[in-house]
């Protein structure tokens, strides 16, 4: 459903192929280190283990003359795909001596290498057409993003008190953490292999080619990664802290709370952005540029009141940026790009967020293309730990891309038709305003298209306390709580208001086939009020769940769902935790 573009500066196929390879020799060593602190026996097969083995064909096999141990084969009757799961750990040396604790950073670093091969694959591939060129280049980024949440994974993993070099990254990481980060690599693999998958038969040759071979070169690599992700699942085992000494991410400090709840006037930002020319810099995309890359402290950029009519794309780099503007409706950053205008979903979105640790305040973003123009992103969120306060997100199709990680978005108002908060990130929307827009003739508005292709991803979307209104031209009963964008779609409403243009079947089909979804969604709702709240009319989906235990309305809440509790007091954004103040 979208294709991805990273943010700038960004290294060349050839660097992002080197440091993906260069990034997992580093793991094979951290993982032989670590092998040493647990036994003598494994740690010498996982030196061998650390040497790199030469570039396999996609789909290869590594022959192996003996069964799976019991360990390994209690660890592959967790996954999805066992049988291939046993094949890649029995190969591997020192399987044999390994016990269940040794698979899980054993199985990650394995993965880790298919998506370097992947990577060094795809890099090699000759394309001729720039549109060829851009759907592989597309794919490289998302492989090494992937990749590089793979090696957080495996190095909290290793991390523990006594042999981690960083105290306080052991201490800040869970498996919370890890599960979000495995989660978001499978998704980023999600994202390459859906964007390939737009490649139509009526498109030129070289892009077809490309598509094919490209596609062979990620044989099986979905399996590998949801096999990774349900091991550790299943045996994690990263550094437990617990809650009272437990402290705030590296990338959040305590002078956020003022940054986050000082008036404008109050606020000594980095930057200022003025349309007048009075500030530092005329557009947003010109001060995020500006900003230092990787920064360990909060970078703010303050935005001056008016219209910057630009797409700001936020890369992987910008960690720890804030953007605070005038106030909703104040200051307006303002897109237009869409599909019909021959733009690919990830590429439409006014504002782009792909840098961890992202906090923006009292800012609109639109994307202007109308509801004629199909996907037209306004915000796309793919960083972790963002958050959006008393924020405006306005379009029509696609409006909130909630991609992939943690986000929390509170007192936002997000409007639009069809699919207004999609992706697969895990995303608690907390006292928001969800306001339906008049959808083109013929069409049905969709609240929610949630994208979780694998059950055991902690991904999903929880709308707590909210408020689900019609704009002033919208007719009543026309407007859907959700449909399944993928087979494991997960939305819960939570203590939320609904107002009469809720249809009363509550949820929709993906397509017009009008099929049930599978039992393997999950549509939750607990304890909503207002005229379109009544369950009783709902279809009868063996996928909705009308919530009668708080124990489990709690699984979803900011503090369960999204380990808010953690880190976002710093932050200074108001939140409940639970499910009630």
């Amino acid at each position: 459903m979208a294709h991805i573009k990273l943010g700038s500066p960004e290294p060349t196929r050839s660097q992002r192929g080197c440091a993906q390879s260069n990034r997992c020799r580093r793991l094979l060593i951290l993982v032989s280190v670590v092998g040493v602190a647990l036994a003598v026996g494994l740690a010498v097969s996982l030196t061998i283990f650390a040497v790199r083995r030469p570039r396999h064909a996609p789909g290869d096999r590594p022959s192996a003359g003996r069964g799976p141990t019991e360990a390994i084969a209690r660890a592959c009757g967790v996954t999805r795909y066992p049988a291939l799961c046993a094949s890649e750990l029995t190969a591997l040396p020192g399987a044999a001596a390994a016990g269940d604790a040794d698979l899980v950073p054993m199985s990650l670093d394995a993965t880790c290498r298919r998506v370097a091969d992947a990577l060094s694959n795809v890099t090699a591939l000759a394309v001729g057409a720039p549109a060829a060129a851009a759907c592989r280049d597309d794919c490289l980024e998302l492989l090494d993003v992937a990749g590089e949440l793979l090696e957080r994974s495996v190095r909290a993993v290793a991390a523990s008190p006594a042999n981690s070099t960083d105290g306080a990254a052991a201490a800040h990481t869970n498996d919370d953490d890890v599960m979000s980060w495995l989660s978001a690599a499978l998704t980023y693999y999600d994202t390459c292999h859906d964007s390939l998958q737009q490649v139509g038969s009526d498109e030129d040759g070289d892009r077809r080619r490309v598509k094919a071979q490209m596609l062979e070169y990620l044989t099986n690599l979905g399996e590998h990664l949801s096999n990774s992700l349900a091991i550790f699942k299943a045996l994690g085992t990263t550094p437990k802290v617990d809650d009272d000494v437990r402290f705030p991410p590296r990338w959040v400090n305590h002078s956020d709370r003022r940054l986050l709840v000082a008036a404008a006037a109050d606020m000594v930002p980095d930057m200022v952005v003025a349309k007048d020319g009075s500030g530092m810099h005329l557009s947003i995309s010109d001060a995020v540029e500006a900003a230092p890359e990787y920064s360990s402290r909060r970078v703010v950029i303050y935005v001056t009141a008016g219209v910057y009519t630009e797409n700001v794309m936020i890369g992987r780099a910008k960690t720890n940026l804030m953007l605070v503007g005038a106030g909703a409706g104040e200051t307006e950053v303002v897109g237009w790009r869409s599909v019909q205008d021959g733009f690919k979903t990830f590429h439409t979105a006014t504002v782009s967020v792909l840098g961890d640790g992202f906090m923006m305040r009292n800012m609109t973003m639109e994307n202007s293309a109308g509801p004629a123009k199909q996907q037209a992103v306004a915000l796309l969120m793919s960083g972790d730990h963002a958050v959006a306060y008393r924020c405006a997100v306005l379009g029509y199709q696609d409006t909130l891309y909630a991609h992939a990680q943690r986000h929390f978005y509170r007192e936002c108002e997000v409007a639009g038709t069809v699919d207004v908060v999609w992706g697969n990130a895990a995303a608690v929307l907390q006292n928001c305003t969800l306001r339906a827009r008049r959808p083109l003739p013929g069409q049905k508005n969709t609240v929610t298209a949630q994208g979780r292709t694998d059950p055991n991803q902690s991904t999903g979307i929880s709308l707590h306390r909210c408020r689900l209104v019609p704009a002033p031209e919208l007719a009543a009963g026309r407007t859907y709580l959700g449909r399944p964008w993928k087979p494991y779609a997960r939305v819960v409403y939570m203590m939320s208001y609904m107002a009469e243009h809720v249809a009363a079947g509550g949820w929709l089909a993906w397509d017009a086939s009008a099929r049930a979804p599978d039992s393997t969604v999950y549509y939750g709702e607990y304890q909503n009020c207002g005229p379109g709240a009544a369950v009783a009319g709902r279809l009868a989906w063996p996928g909705h769940r009308v919530i009668m235990l708080e124990a489990e309305a709690m699984e979803f809440t900011v503090g369960r769902f999204i380990g808010g509790d953690s880190w976002l007091p710093p932050t200074g954004v108001a939140f409940v935790a639970g499910l009630t103040a």
